[in-house]
């Protein structure tokens, strides 16, 4: 899927993205089975922070791991691989509200506690974020990875 050159680099990248992905599962699926409300809060507050930072951050994400890939694509795979990755990026787009939401809530309340938002819980709403919303972002990365990995996206 990529230039022999960019193959170290590519594993590389894909096995943090697994690891995180992975990881955010399991935040995921130990919310739901939590009862206690410290753990709930703290398990929820580290699902926002992981999803965030794996769809939108400065640093590297799903996106940018795309990127690379684009960058190192052979040309005899660019045709396929890139209607598969532009589908990748249109999924994203229709999970932008989501994505937003997230975002917000990490840099406002979580990260940053920005007294404008974090301290006014008449302002809660501009920063609720649902559990839909990460298991959605979840699995929209678990399907990424999985096809990097090298698995069908049709479940063949």
């Amino acid at each position: 899927m990529v230039k022999p050159e960019k193959q170290k680099g590519y594993l590389v990248r894909l096995k943090v993205l697994k690891d995180e992905t992975d990881l955010l599962r399991v935040d995921i699926e130990l919310y739901k089975t939590s009862t206690h409300p410290v753990i709930r809060d703290s398990l929820f507050d580290a699902s926002i922070i992981r999803a965030s930072k794996l769809v939108r951050n400065s640093g590297f994400t799903m996106k940018t791991f795309r990127e690379y890939i684009r960058q190192g694509c052979p040309k005899h795979f660019r045709r396929e691989l890139y209607r598969i990755m532009d589908d990748f990026d249109r999924e994203e787009a229709l999970l932008a509200e989501r994505i937003k939401k997230l975002k917000n809530r990490r840099d406002r309340v979580i990260v940053h506690m920005d007294p404008r938002f974090a301290f006014h819980p008449e302002r809660e709403d501009e920063n609720r974020v649902d559990l839909e919303d990460i298991e959605a972002i979840c699995s929209h990365l678990e399907r990424q990875v999985a096809f990097f990995s090298g698995k069908r996206l049709d479940g063949k």
